[in-house]
């Protein structure tokens, strides 16, 4: 007696400890996805820095058929808007063009560009005499000051205006928002930010004015809080079922008081010890670890039914470490989230364990008043055979992060309407410079974009805004030659003294100083070394094959492409599981036994995905459920081979309290969510009835 006292001060002792150095060291619960899988080096760091800057922008679309009220409206909106929260994206036009003005002389588009340096001059006279006498034709500076329209053609080309659209008789406008970077990895505060944004657009909403937003952070507002609401009624549901299921056969609610502390206990030594081994905690690890503590569900089920430690403690103990082990395994994946999943599980699984067998014995005895015996028809093993065989077949995976979320009917037709009013294609992608310094970054864009505009794809890039020193120098040279070849052609429009003040080229190079004149061009800059162009509809990355520090990245084929390599990792991975677990299971329980033990896990996990492969391709979520039926199904069939007919009871209880709340979350409209309810209720049902008809105790 005083050894298991010792021990439960001990383990009072430990898990305080741990508890007070999580508590002084609290660590960051990260949020962003993509951070779960891409953390190895530099190319990972600088993917999800990409997608979290684009993937902040909120674009508010006003439509009308009255101009006046549209102005009036997008007025009155942007002073609502909380600049706490949100940035306005938008430059003040005139104080832009007077900066840009004093660097005339050496700013060039692309194209003029490029006539001129083919000795073309007569092209661009001839375009700037069209211009000169159709009278529609326009000029940012005035023609004796700029009189072939070089810099009227450099600020167009910047792509940059806010005019107003116009489509099918209605105006646009659009006021393009930018969360603020503090909130901005938080979903907690980003998604209050949105909902304040969409009250206001609510309140501006009537007959004769629409608005419409579009962007990333309202589609995870919308997706997050429709969840919520889901997730929160399946927990009401499932907690009512579970007390319900409970109290029929114990008579009594009580029991729940330290089946719940022992799961808070386990998953609050699953946390600490987490916090102290990662300098972050990733949102999806609480996921899927505190859906696996459940099996800690059956721990205190069995004990409360036996009560007699003695008789159930082998089957206790060898369901935990072969649960414990084969989550370990991926401890040695190299993906961090998996690391993490097998660290909090493993210790969570352990932690309740020793909870149980110390702390459950000063339990009154409980008295179970009902007994099940069900027994299935051993035909149903043909039809699990006959499905397996059926769905192995179809067996194909769509890895594609955008499939994992289907947006409501009334935000596609926001985000369809955005990029036809402002021509903005939605398939974006992104090329990485990589330089010595800014100058070299610059000197390699601009041959970057040289090649892109041959090829008829439109881009944005920082040296469109701010040339290098060498183009600079180049384009004074070459508008210098062509002052001095045609500028005699605007004889009749020009005084000698326009074309002598033309001919003296006032050269200032253009710096660093734009980009506190436009901060948002900081955008494009990853750090000093590091450059980003903004590519559109670029069909052919070969083009870019040729050019050195070039890293061409389209955002979702990347993930999904992470998102494959992850889901090819994990596959490999189950193989030595299961040969880890027969080992462990052979030396315990013997070799001739331990393959029935662990025939029902491994079998109700091939049900389970070509079960669903039948009906929908199958994605990594699918896969890592695997895991999921490996752990509860080995539970169900230890307990079902060395447990009395009371952890029969158990087992059956914690099979249909489990699968009845995965079915629940496979009615989610969250495909994630969804994915990993359907597969785990279908592969933990299948699991339990494999146990029951393969498993006899000798």
């Amino acid at each position: 007696m005083k050894k298991i006292v010792f021990f439960r001060i001990l383990f009072i002792l430990v898990l305080g400890i741990i508890a007070l150095f999580t508590f002084l060291n609290p660590k960051k619960v990260e949020t962003n996805l993509l951070k779960a899988f891409f953390t190895n080096g530099v190319q990972d760091e600088i993917l999800v820095d990409l997608s979290g800057k684009y993937s902040s922008n909120i674009n508010v679309l006003f439509e009308s058929e009255n101009l006046e009220l549209l102005e009036s409206a997008k007025e009155h909106f942007q002073e609502e808007i909380d600049k706490q929260n949100f940035h306005i994206e938008q430059n003040d036009p005139q104080k832009i063009l007077e900066f840009y003005e004093k660097y005339k002389n050496n700013l060039l588009s692309n194209k003029d560009y490029e006539l001129l340096k083919s000795g073309n001059y007569d092209e661009i006279s001839q375009k700037a005499l069209n211009n000169l006498y159709n009278p529609l034709g326009f000029s940012i500076l005035p023609f004796e000051e700029d009189p072939f329209g070089l810099f009227s053609d450099f600020i167009f080309n910047l792509g940059n205006s806010q005019n107003i659209n116009t489509k099918d008789g209605k105006y646009y406008e659009v006021i393009n928002l930018k969360v603020d970077d503090d909130i901005a990895l938080s979903p907690t505060l980003t998604n209050k930010a949105v909902e304040k944004l969409i009250e206001i657009q609510k309140s501006y909403q009537n007959n004769e004015l629409k608005v419409y937003l579009t962007g990333a952070p309202v589609h995870a507002y919308y997706a997050s809080a429709k969840s919520i609401n889901e997730i929160n009624l399946i927990c009401i549901i499932s907690l009512i079922f579970v007390g319900g299921l409970i109290f029929w056969y114990f008579r009594s609610l009580k029991i729940l008081i330290p089946v719940l502390v022992s799961l808070l206990v386990g998953i609050g030594a699953g946390f600490s010890i987490t916090s102290a081994v990662f300098p972050s905690i990733h949102i999806l690890t609480f996921v899927f670890s505190t859906t696996l503590i459940g099996i800690c569900v059956d721990y205190s089920l069995h004990y409360l039914m036996e009560s007699d430690l003695k008789k159930i403690i082998k089957s206790l103990t060898v369901g935990m470490l072969s649960t414990v082990c084969a989550l370990l395994i991926l401890f040695f994946s190299g993906i961090e989230l998996l690391k993490q999943i097998a660290i909090f599980t493993s210790a969570g699984l352990i932690t309740v364990y020793l909870f149980v067998i110390l702390f459950y014995q000063l339990l009154p005895q409980q008295v179970s008043r009902e007994k099940f015996d069900l027994k299935f028809n051993r035909r149903l093993l043909i039809i699990i055979f006959l499905i397996i065989f059926a769905g192995v077949f179809k067996i194909h995976f769509d890895d594609d992060i955008r499939s994992m979320y289907k947006p409501s009917n009334e935000m596609l037709q926001a985000e369809k309407l955005y990029h036809e009013v402002t021509d903005k294609n939605s398939n974006t992608s992104f090329v990485i410079i990589e330089g010595d310094n800014l100058q070299d970054i610059l000197n390699k864009e601009e041959k970057i974009s040289e090649k892109l505009s041959n090829n008829n794809i439109s881009y944005q890039a920082l040296s469109k805004f701010l040339p290098s020193k060498t183009r600079q120098k180049e384009s004074i040279i070459l508008q210098k030659n062509l002052y001095e070849k045609k500028l005699s052609d605007f004889k009749d429009f020009l005084t000698k003294k326009d074309i002598e003040t033309l001919k003296i080229l006032h050269v200032e190079f253009l710096n660093e100083d734009i980009l506190q004149k436009i901060p948002q061009l900081k955008d494009f800059i990853i750090d000093e070394n590091h450059t980003i162009m903004i590519v559109y509809d670029m069909q052919n990355p070969l083009l870019l094959d040729s050019f050195d520090g070039v890293r061409y990245i389209n955002l979702p084929v990347e993930i999904s492409a992470k998102i494959k390599n992850i889901r090819i990792s994990v596959l490999k991975v189950l193989l030595p599981i299961f040969i880890l677990l027969y080992l462990i299971l052979g030396g315990i329980f013997s070799f001739k036994n331990a393959h029935k033990i662990i025939l029902p896990s491994i079998i109700a996990s091939l049900f389970a995905i070509s079960f669903i492969s039948i009906f929908q391709p199958l994605n990594l979520f699918h896969v890592l459920a695997i895991f999921l039926i490996t752990g509860f199904g080995l539970d169900y069939s230890v307990f079902r081979f060395n447990g009395s007919k009371k952890s029969n009871d158990a087992v059956l209880i914690s099979c249909i309290t489990t699968v009845f709340s995965f079915s629940l979350l496979a009615l989610t409209s969250f495909k994630l969510i969804s994915s990993l309810g359907l597969v785990l209720a279908v592969g933990l049902l299948t699991s339990y009835i494999l146990s029951v008809l393969l498993i006899s105790k000798e």
